[in-house]
């Protein structure tokens, strides 16, 4: 293998520099596009009281899916007896036959929600 044939298999560096480049702006626009939470610090997330209104948001979710599979409409009726822990509250900012959308809050964590919908429960800033 001659020291041309190695040259023209190796394209230009300028080439890979402008791919670099490239690569790099695609990652930062992603990056600037992802739902963030707000100025909310992600670890408030993982406190003692924040985790219980976690855990009550999913049971909600899998409440409502589950009453969908029974009655073929969303319902909240299957969240009559939900166990909230103290100081938390449901609001529920969207309903229909085939969506929703639930808030969880908690006095406990004042900055931080939870959203509930078809989709699943979501963190976000309150």
């Amino acid at each position: 293998m001659s020291h041309a044939c190695y040259i023209v298999a190796m394209p230009p560096r300028s080439v890979r520099a402008s791919v670099s480049v490239i690569v790099a702006m695609v990652l930062l626009t992603l990056v600037a596009c992802a739902p963030g939470l707000g100025g909310v610090d992600a670890s408030a997330f993982e406190t003692p009281a924040a985790l219980e209104v976690e855990r009550a948001a999913k049971e909600a979710y899998h409440r409502m899916e589950l009453g969908r599979l029974r009655l073929g409409v969303y319902t909240t009726n299957v969240l009559v007896d939900l166990d909230l822990p103290r100081g938390a509250r449901v609001t529920v900012e969207a309903f229909g036959d085939d969506d929703y959308r639930l808030r969880f809050t908690s006095d406990a964590a004042l900055e931080l929600a939870w959203l509930v919908t078809p989709d699943g429960v979501r963190r976000t800033a309150s």
